[in-house]
């Protein structure tokens, strides 16, 4: 998997989200190493990819708070294959998060436009 670092410092892998129709979207995630989910998309993204509901979650955001939070099933193109996930539903932009990137190398050249890389661990 490929990607950037944009003017921000964010590092940022762009993503094929899938529903369950076939439909895809391209979906350009900030990597979070301090969320440790997989994926969170903004409802409005769930909503055009038609994502079915999974289970509500009670969960803790960065700020310390907890809620209860939707989740939905989706698939993606993780290094070449597809892969189901759990996606929380989290205004904002998409974030990739820890349980996604385990059992990968990631490698970041944090300037802007520097090259964003993941790849399997051997």
């Amino acid at each position: 998997m490929t990607g950037r670092v944009d003017a921000r410092r964010q590092a940022i892998l762009e993503l094929q989200v899938y529903g369950p129709g076939g439909q895809m979207l391209q979906v350009p995630a900030v990597i979070d190493t301090g969320y440790n989910g997989a994926l969170t998309l903004p409802m409005a993204i769930v909503t055009a990819l038609a994502l079915p509901p999974d289970v509500s979650r009670r969960v803790r955001l960065a700020d310390a708070s907890r809620r209860v939070l939707n989740c939905y099933a989706a698939e993606l193109l993780w290094d070449g294959q597809r892969r189901q996930v759990v996606v929380l539903s989290v205004e904002g932009d998409p974030l990739v998060g820890t349980a996604l990137l385990d059992g990968c190398h990631l490698e970041i050249d944090f300037a802007d436009g520097g090259p964003v890389s993941t790849r399997p661990l051997p």
